[in-house]
């Protein structure tokens, strides 16, 4: 009897560690569409609203490529406002434990605005380093929980810092395709974001 009991207590626990593992496997390699919707202090009237793509792709054991564009505006009256962010970079990703990984990345990019009417137009902008800290916690082999925190240097402007908080839910034992969704707060502005994600 102690035998069988044993025995099944080992199968129980293999069962738990194949679950943990399968867990722990955060891939950083996905192709990633999503619609952000967010204001500037500066520019309150505006409700900027628009599609984001993002990208990664681990070169290597631990070390990633990465970048993401949105494109948004909003029309006032006879004003429309044109936001577009880009950023490239890359990153190295570490466990922590079997659920938590870390990532570090280093991004260079650019945020360009347009306020025009119906006859003339004005542009400004500026390009950026940041550096950025993200940990991914698999919450279950479907669900995922995520924050950050990012620094940019502006070569014109105030320099921004931001912090971002998300969850993401991945479909079928593959889990190739996932839908999530992200605030993030800068020093200026504030996003809302829900993407979808297929990984690769």
């Amino acid at each position: 009897m102690k035998k069988h009991t044993f025995a099944a207590t080992l199968m129980a626990l293999s069962s738990v560690f194949s679950t943990i593992s399968v867990a722990a496997d955060l891939d950083y390699d996905y192709l990633q569409l999503g619609y952000a919707a967010g204001d500037y202090a500066d520019i309150a009237p505006f409700d900027l609203k628009g599609p984001e793509f993002e990208a990664s792709y681990e070169i290597s054991h631990h070390i990633f490529i990465t970048g993401k564009y949105r494109s948004a505006d909003d029309k006032i009256s006879q004003y429309t406002l044109d936001e577009t962010n880009w950023q490239a970079g890359a990153g190295y990703y570490y466990h922590l434990n079997q659920n938590t990984v870390f990532d570090g990345r280093l991004y260079y990019g650019e945020i360009d605005f347009k306020l025009s009417d119906n006859e003339e137009s004005a542009k400004d902008g500026t390009h950026f380093y940041s550096i950025v800290g993200n940990v991914r916690h698999q919450l279950t082999n479907q669900i995922e929980l995520f924050g950050g925190l990012e620094v940019q240097k502006w070569h014109k402007g105030s320099n921004q810092k931001a912090y971002r908080l998300g969850a993401q839910y991945a479909f079928g034992e593959t889990r190739q395709f996932v839908v999530g969704a992200e605030y993030t707060k800068f020093s200026d502005s504030e996003w809302c974001k829900l993407f979808a994600r297929y990984v690769f």
